[in-house]
C-alpha cells in the first residue's frame, strides 16, 4: 500500500508540474516533467536469498519389520488383524507345534537318563549297589534302549510323511472345491442342477444333463480324495498313540540299562575318571538337547518383534505358514519419514538437518532432512532423500503423498536489488543509477531471484544510488527527481 501511494504521489507531482501555472504564460507552460524523471532511489542491499521449492514425496515408517515364520506348519491361531497396535512381544500366531512338543519329550527323556545314569554310577548311592545284572543282562538292555529308539525315530519320520501327505489332499480337496465350485459338500451341484433345472423341459434338459455329468465327476474325485484324508488322519492318530508308547517304554528300558551299567561298575571295580567326564558329557549333549528343542518350540509362537502397527496380514486360521513369505508386517509409526527424489543440482544443495514443511490433506508437519542419497536410484535416475516428519503423525497412512517444501539455492552475502529494479536489453541485463542528479544507464550481471529480489554478481556496488521504480520519463541521461519517500509514509 506504501509504494502505491509512493507512486501516486509521483505521478501527481509530475501532473501538478505539467499543469502548474497553465493559462499563466508561455514561460511556465514550457517547464514539463518531460525534462524530468520522478523516481525512487535507494542502495544495494547485502544479505541473503534462498529459494524454497516443493517435491512430492511418499510418506512410510521410519521402522518396518517384516515377521517371518521359522517354522513351516499349520496355523491354529491368528491374534491380530491389520491396523491393531502391538507391542513388542505380544503373540501374533500361533502354529502347530505338535512335533516340536515331542521333540521336547524325547530331549527331555534324553536329559533325564543322562542324569539319572549319572547319579546311579557315580552319586552318594551308587556305593550302596551290588549284585546288579550280569553282562549279558547289561548288553541286552543296551540293545533293548536302541531299538526302542530307533523305532521312535521311524515312528516320528512316518508321522511326519504322513502329515504332509494329508496336507496335500487337503489341498487337493480345495482346489476341487473351485474347479467344480461347491463350498462344503458336492451334493451341492446336485442340488443346484435339481433347484434349477427340468429335466422334462427340452430348454433346460441339457443344461440339467451337463451339471449332473459335472455332479458325477466331482463326486469321484472328491470321493477318492476325502478317503485319503481319512486314512491319512487315521494313520496319524495311530502314530501318535505309538509314540506314547515308545517314549513311556523308552524311559522303563533305559532305567534298566543304567542300572545294569551301575552294577557292571561296581562289580568290576570300574569307577574311572573318564568313564565319568563321559557320562558328564552325556548330561551336557542333553542340556544342549533341551535348549535346541526349546529354540524350535518357540518358533511355533509368531510374535512381534517392535511396538508398532500391523500393516497387512498375510496367513489365516488352518493356512500353512511357511519361512518363504512374511507372515505379517509392522510398522512403528512414531517414526514417520517423507522420501522424495531429486536431481543432482538440488542433491547438492541440501545438508542433513536441514528445516523441511511437510503438508498432507489441511495438515502440516515440521521435519528436517535425515538422508541424503549418495548414488543415482536405477529407477528414478534421481537421488533418493528422506526427511522426518514431527509431531502427531497418527492420521499418516503408509503409501500416501505429501507435498515437502525447503529451501533449495541460496547466496549469502550478496548484493542484493529489487527484481522490478532490472531491465533487458535482449539478454542484457541493466539497471538505472543516479549519478550527478541523472540517470545512468548501467549493464550489469545477475544471480539467484525470486519474485521480489535479485543478486546482482557485477556492475553494482553497495555505494550506488539505484533507481527502483519505473518512470515514463526514465532514459538514460534523463534528469530525474528522488522521492522523498521517508516524508509520505
Amino acid at each position: 500500500m506504501k509504494n502505491i501511494q509512493k507512486k501516486l504521489a509521483a505521478i501527481l507531482c509530475i501532473a501538478l508540474s505539467s499543469v502548474s501555472l497553465w493559462g499563466c504564460g508561455e514561460q511556465a507552460a514550457e517547464e514539463t516533467a518531460e525534462d524530468v524523471a520522478i523516481v525512487e532511489a535507494s542502495k544495494p542491499e547485502r544479505g541473503s536469498l534462498k529459494l524454497s521449492n516443493s517435491f512430492i514425496a511418499t510418506i512410510n515408517p521410519d521402522e518396518s519389520v517384516y515377521i517371518i515364520p521359522k517354522a513351516t506348519a499349520e496355523v491354529l491361531a491368528v491374534n491380530v488383524e491389520a491396523g491393531d497396535k502391538v507391542q513388542e512381544g505380544d503373540v501374533l500366531a500361533v502354529l502347530d507345534d505338535t512335533m516340536a512338543q515331542m521333540s521336547m519329550k524325547n530331549a527331555q527323556l534324553q536329559l533325564d537318563n543322562a542324569q539319572h545314569a549319572y547319579n546311579l554310577s557315580y552319586g552318594d548311592a551308587a556305593t550302596t549297589l551290588n549284585n546288579m545284572q550280569t553282562d549279558s543282562t547289561l548288553d541286552q538292555a543296551a540293545d533293548g534302549v536302541d531299538t526302542l529308539q530307533e523305532s521312535l525315530v521311524d515312528a516320528m519320520d512316518n508321522l511326519q510323511y504322513y502329515k504332509d501327505m494329508l496336507a496335500d489332499e487337503e489341498a487337493e480337496l480345495d482346489d476341487l472345491k473351485k474347479e467344480y465350485d461347491f463350498v462344503e459338500d458336492v451334493d451341492e451341484i446336485k442340488d443346484y442342477a435339481e433347484d434349477n433345472f427340468d429335466p422334462n423341459n427340452p430348454k433346460e434338459a441339457a443344461d440339467y444333463a451337463a451339471a449332473m455329468q459335472r455332479y458325477q465327476n466331482a463326486a469321484t474325485k472328491v470321493g477318492t480324495t476325502e478317503a485319503k484324508i481319512s486314512n491319512y488322519k487315521s494313520a496319524i492318530d495311530q502314530l501318535e498313540e505309538t509314540i506314547n508308547k515308545l517314549q513311556k517304554n523308552i524311559d522303563s528300558t533305559y532305567n534298566s540299562y543304567s542300572q545294569a551299567v551301575t552294577s557292571s561298575n561296581l562289580s568290576n571295580g570300574e569307577l574311572r575318571e573318564e568313564q565319568k567326564k563321559v557320562s558328564q558329557n552325556s548330561i551336557s549333549a542333553a542340556q544342549l538337547g533341551i535348549e535346541q528343542a526349546q529354540e524350535s518350540l518357540d518358533a511355533y509362537t509368531i510374535t512381534a518383534t517392535i511396538s508398532g502397527v500391523i500393516e497387512s496380514v498375510n496367513v489365516s486360521e488352518h493356512d500353512f505358514a511357511t519361512s518363504s513369505s512374511p507372515a505379517f508386517v509392522i510398522s512403528n509409526k512414531d517414526a514417520m519419514v517423507a522420501t522424495f527424489y531429486v536431481s543432482e543440482d538440488v542433491r547438492n544443495t541440501f545438508s542433513t538437518s536441514q528445516s523441511v514443511s511437510v503438508a498432507k490433506d489441511e495438515n502440516t508437519y515440521s521435519g528436517e532432512i535425515v538422508e541424503i542419497g549418495a548414488a543415482v536410484d536405477q529407477t528414478t535416475g534421481l537421488f533418493k532423500v528422506k526427511a522426518s516428519v514431527n509431531g502427531d503423525t497418527s492420521a499418516l497412512l503408509s503409501g500416501t503423498k505429501a507435498t515437502v517444501t525447503t529451501d533449495t539455492y541460496h547466496e549469502n552475502n550478496a548484493l542484493i536489488i529489487p527484481y522490478d529494479a532490472v531491465y533487458y536489453d535482449g539478454t542484457d541485463a541493466y539497471v538505472y543509477l543516479v549519478v550527478d542528479g541523472k540517470a545512468k544507464k548501467t549493464y550489469i550481471s545477475t544471480g539467484l531471484y525470486d519474485a521480489e529480489s535479485i543478486v546482482i554478481s557485477e556492475g553494482l556496488t553497495e555505494n550506488d544510488m539505484l533507481i527502483t521504480t519505473w518512470s515514463a520519463q526514465l532514459r538514460d541521461g534523463v534528469a530525474v527527481s528522488i522521492v522523498d519517500t521517508a516524508s509520505q509514509e
